[in-house]
């Protein structure tokens, strides 16, 4: 299971079982719920909103929209429990805004919030204040509990030129350089970001009975979009996975003592591996495993695949994030065959002439 963090809450295992513990009020959240789902963060919300009775929220204030946000099934149901804990993370940010009346939001308002956010969190963390902020907004317009949304015509920060890009795609011979270097257990994880375009979360958390060794397939769920992506897994996936050391454990993946990887664990070793290859001058600087992620994308769009395809393997909802992915894929061998055709129509025209 992907790990999610909720700020104010401390979740840990006793016996096996997992609870979570919410400081401020001191309440310990027990099963049956599961931690990050929408009858978890209701409970969650029910036990804050009893231990501060007092607290009312003024209308017309920022805090009582996100108030109203937090409530809707758009936040409760809608969103995967990390992208639900990623906009915690954003709204807990915005906290000190909470009196703020929604009538000051305005774009010069939510841009200077942006510029501040990037001061503070860097440039990636003020847009995604800018999405969470819209989004919330967007709530306040269909509920009438606001007139417009101050985060339209404002922009994002671009990549400073020169800047190298997060997550960029591995180089073909980065990635055999890793795939000779790798453990069976690193290796497997690899093959599903780099091959199916799994995130690291997805790959570690997913359960060994979504591969159907009879039939050769592999499913998941999107932890982003919740989409079930259900596909043959190719021989370089299957040859990973049967490397693999047998083990009983839950999850498809394991470590080297046949266990479920932690998040913390599994990153410390694929780094681990990774500043070796870099010291040896085998890869270069800026291998992540969510790069992975764009190299499957980047790979399916040089053999042509279209955007819309990309996105069901990704698990994407939109052809828009499938897009982002593969915006680096080198196009020119496959625009050779329209060059062909181009050529064969144009001489058709001349001689038509």
């Amino acid at each position: 299971m992907t790990k999610v963090r909720v700020p104010g809450v401390k979740i840990y295992v006793s016996k096996g079982i997992t609870y979570a513990y919410d400081r401020a009020s001191g309440v310990r959240l027990t099963p049956p719920h599961t931690i990050g789902t929408p009858e978890w963060w209701r409970a969650l919300e029910e036990i804050r909103a009893k231990a501060k009775p007092e607290a009312k929220e003024k209308p017309g204030t920022w805090g009582s929209l996100v108030v109203s946000y937090r409530a809707s099934p758009r936040f409760l149901s809608d969103l995967a429990p990390r992208t639900r804990a990623d906009y915690q993370k954003v709204l807990d940010y915005l906290g000190p805004l909470h009196d703020v009346a929604l009538t000051r939001w305005s774009r010069g308002f939510v841009a200077a919030l942006r510029d501040r956010a990037q001061k503070e969190k860097g440039r990636r963390f003020a847009n995604y204040v800018l999405s969470v902020v819209s989004v919330v907004f967007a709530h306040g317009i269909e509920r009438e509990l606001a007139d417009a949304n101050p985060v339209r015509d404002v922009k994002k920060l671009r990549r400073p030129k020169g800047q190298p890009r997060a997550n960029r795609p591995w180089a073909t011979e980065e990635w055999d350089a890793v795939i000779a270097a790798a453990s069976p257990e690193i290796r497997a994880a690899i093959m599903l970001g780099g091959v199916l375009g799994y995130r690291q979360g997805e790959a570690l958390s997913v359960k060994r009975d979504t591969w159907n060794r009879t039939a050769g397939t592999l499913s998941r769920i999107s932890a982003k979009s919740g989409k079930p992506v259900r596909v043959q897994a190719p021989e370089a996936v299957v040859e990973a996975l049967a490397a693999l050391p047998e083990h009983r454990a839950v999850t498809l993946l394991v470590n080297s003592r046949g266990q479920p990887w932690k998040e913390d664990g599994f990153r410390g070793s694929f780094f681990r591996l990774i500043r070796q290859l870099e010291a040896a001058g085998k890869v270069a600087d800026g291998l992540t495993f969510h790069g992975l992620r764009h190299t499957a994308a980047t790979q399916m769009r040089q053999l042509g695949f279209d955007t819309r395809t990309i996105a069901d393997m990704l698990g994407q909802e939109t052809e828009g994030m499938a897009a982002h992915y593969s915006r680096e894929a080198d196009l020119e061998p496959k625009l050779r065959g329209v060059v062909v055709k181009l050529d064969q129509e144009n001489r058709k025209r001349t001689k038509a002439v």
